[in-house]
């Protein structure tokens, strides 16, 4: 029985990351990756944090972390600016490029998503918004 759960809890992530476009080169066709839209993200929602709070969230291994910022930096999304408190601390910040290209990214996922359901009706929607609700919750 457990086997069989294993087998469609896999079969159902495999469809989903399919469905919403994971396996392509970039999120969207935006040319970011999954990383780097999340961490976009982050920094939208929580504005001056460190690395080791973005960590927490995304919990991905600290090097890839490293090295994806470093290349926002390059690319003039993001900024670094050193503690005055702690010198040991970094504080990440969007540049106005970054909230526009954070933006750019926001729409195409809400045009994803409202293409994605459009089919539905508005039953169905909100029945699939109360599944993945449940789904959160449980693994959670």
């Amino acid at each position: 029985m457990e086997d069989q759960i294993i087998y469609r809890i896999r079969s159902f992530n495999r469809f989903y990351v399919r469905q919403i476009g994971l396996l392509q080169n970039s999120v969207l066709n935006t040319g970011y990756s999954l990383t780097e839209a999340h961490i976009l993200n982050e920094l939208r929602h929580n504005p001056n944090v460190t690395a080791t709070s973005i960590n927490e969230v995304l919990q991905i291994d600290e090097g890839y972390l490293s090295r994806v910022i470093k290349k926002l930096i390059n690319l003039s999304l993001i900024t670094k600016k050193q503690s005055t408190e702690d010198k040991r601390k970094y504080y990440l910040n969007l540049t106005n490029k970054g909230i526009e290209e954070h933006q750019i990214l926001d729409d195409l996922s809400s045009k994803s998503v409202r293409e994605q359901i459009e089919n539905l009706s508005k039953p169905q929607q909100l029945e699939l918004v109360d599944f993945m609700t449940s789904i959160t919750k449980l693994l959670k």
